[in-house]
């Protein structure tokens, strides 16, 4: 059996799970607007969606609270996880609730009572225009702290593997944000006030739906809401951490309200609806290329803290292979079908308008293959912690290249500039990219650079050993691999055996508890020597065990495991954590 290609099969598993859990996750955020954005065009008209263009940099610039606490909880819990720590991760997850539900609704009562200078700002000056973005920003500032907290319970619980829940909801979301807009337009015969208070209570009820799973909890669960450990130095780590993230929507939200008025300085009709189209559907197939670059990062940081560097290696070039795929095809799509699209997201008889917003998508969809390194790139720097250079490159993506790339285009070829303008500024950023690895990575190899972290992180190959079983009848030859292994690295021969021990009643518990639902399973092995130490590190891919709940459970029932009481005995200590839809252990013996 190949060791290495039976590990990348587990890891490859691994990947699709978190990559459709975080693609169910983003498609769910992003088709209440598109539906939003249909009907407004097929029964309110260009107006609505020229309204919806103006309110985009705003929704974009409010999404800073939830997306901020989302990554910096995310990148802060990955770690911990992977090393073990589930007291100061399950800090991490209330400070997380409590700073994110403060927030969010302290904004949304401040945009509410300053809403008419807020549609001001945003471009929105002609007097119908003016009153209909007002009551739209009203009906959607009733969701918006409900938004927040479904964007930060999100990674807690694909950090669990509640891949199944995420599914759920984000079903109960279309459909009931299909059918309240449907009520407001034919039955209500509302307008962009009840379309945006539609959406807001799909929210609303996904937030109770995913909250309600954190208060039935049970022994395999991390997070629980408690004040416990929380300091206000977890509070500064998690805005430290998702600093960069928060800058980046603010630089998108600020490009795009420098766009939206370099656009509506040409003075024509339905442009700025016209450019707005193809930023309209980039929201919605976003999760094309962030699924598999979420899955990535949230990984990474798991696979940092278990300083498996490897692991590093190959999620990186999975997350790349995907990302390209994935991008290349929504981008034949999209330049073949650009017209049918135009009539569907615009819908006017100006043909002008149509011909324009089909442009738009034809050449602007040409940036998406781009998209792979630039968003690859630029969410690992935060799995990294190369905070002050990612906060950089956010700006650069979102306006700090575009804005005065797009100003020099439209006064040397006309708005046609404003399409031409996203695939330049893609493949400038993939320049940087590329520049930056080569100059900031360490390692003989361009794959090594990728990685941003110094040639002696990690375990080095000579002090640990990837041992795979599939079955019970495999298991029996672990404890020869541990003595050996343990031997080699200056354990005498007592010590040795017990950690040959260790790891085969570890294998066997694991197998004979969850191998038995009659599917193919895999325990991942890997013998680690650090320093002083012996490791096992174990992951495995069946139904949740938290072996030291079960051990205590046991223990207070006065029933005993032969098998599990030598583990627990001869170990100085043993760590669990259910993550990424996996158990994982870590013991030391």
């Amino acid at each position: 059996m190949n060791m290495t290609q039976v590990s990348d099969k587990i890891l490859h598993q691994l990947f699709r799970k978190g990559e459709a859990s975080y693609a169910v996750s983003d498609v769910s955020k992003a088709i209440a607007p598109l539906v939003d954005l249909l009907f407004v065009s097929l029964f309110i008209g260009a107006s609505g969606v020229t309204v919806m263009c103006y309110v985009a940099p705003m929704i974009i610039l409010f999404s800073i609270i939830g997306m901020c606490i989302n990554t910096g909880a995310r990148n802060k819990v990955s770690v911990l996880l992977g090393e073990g720590n589930i007291d100061e991760a399950n800090a991490v997850f209330s400070a997380s609730i409590i700073i994110g539900a403060g927030l969010s609704v302290v904004s949304a009562v401040a945009v509410g009572v300053y809403c008419s200078e807020v549609s001001f700002i945003l471009g929105a000056r002609e007097p119908e225009i003016f009153e209909i973005t007002k009551l739209y920003i009203w009906g959607y500032l009733v969701g918006y702290p409900f938004l927040t907290m479904i964007r930060i319970l999100t990674p807690f619980l694909q950090m669990e593997g509640q891949y199944r829940l995420l599914a759920t909801t984000s079903v109960i979301t279309t459909v009931l944000d299909i059918a309240l807009d449907a009520l407001v337009i034919f039955v209500l015969h509302g307008g962009m006030f009840g379309i945006a208070l539609a959406t807001s209570v799909g929210y609303i009820i996904t937030f109770f739906m995913q909250a309600a799973s954190f208060v039935r909890r049970n022994t395999t669960s991390v997070f629980r809401l408690s004040m416990k450990g929380v300091t206000p130095k977890i509070f500064g780590e998690i805005l430290r951490l998702g600093a960069p993230n928060g800058l980046f929507n603010i630089s998108r939200s600020a490009g795009g309200m420098l766009i939206n008025n370099m656009l509506t300085a040409f003075h024509m009709r339905y442009l700025v609806a016209a450019y707005g189209v193809f930023s309209q559907i980039i929201m919605f197939v976003t999760s094309s290329w962030m699924a598999p670059v979420d899955t990535c990062v949230a990984f990474s940081g798991v696979f940092i803290g278990e300083e498996d560097r490897d692991s590093l290696k190959e999620v990186q070039k999975i997350s790349l292979i995907h990302t390209l795929t994935y991008t290349s095809i929504l981008t034949a799509v999209l330049f073949v079908f650009a017209p049918q699209l135009a009539g569907v997201f615009l819908k006017s008889d100006d043909h002008e308008a149509l011909r324009m917003a089909a442009e738009c998508i034809r050449v602007s969809c040409l940036s998406l293959p781009f998209h792979t390194i630039v968003y690859n790139f630029s969410n690992y720097l935060m799995a990294v912690k190369r905070l002050s250079f990612s906060s950089v490159y956010y700006f650069l993506i979102e306006c700090g290249i575009i804005v005065p790339v797009m100003f020099i285009m439209l006064q040397i070829i006309g708005y046609r500039g404003a399409w031409i303008s996203r695939v330049i500024n893609m493949s400038l950023l993939s320049a940087v990219t590329v520049a930056y690895v080569y100059r900031n990575g360490e390692g003989a190899t361009f794959r090594d650079k990728m990685l941003l972290l110094p040639e002696s992180f990690g375990i080095k190959p000579e002090n640990e050993l990837a041992v795979i079983a599939a079955s019970t009848g495999e298991i029996h030859g672990l404890p020869h691999i541990a003595v050996a292994f343990a031997l080699e690295h200056g354990a005498d021969m007592r010590r040795a055996r017990n950690y040959g021990l260790v790891t085969e009643e570890l294998a066997i518990f694991l197998t004979e508890h969850g191998f038995n639902d009659g599917k193919t399973h895999n325990i991942n092995a890997r013998l680690v020597a650090k320093g002083e130490e012996l490791i096992i590190r174990m992951r495995d891919d069946c139904k949740p065990l938290n072996l030291t709940e079960y051990y205590k459970a046991l223990t207070e029932s006065y029933e005993r495991d032969a098998g599990l009481s030598i583990i627990m005995k001869m170990s100085k200590d043993v760590q669990y954590t259910n993550t990424l839809g996996t158990n994982n252990l870590i013991v030391s013996v």
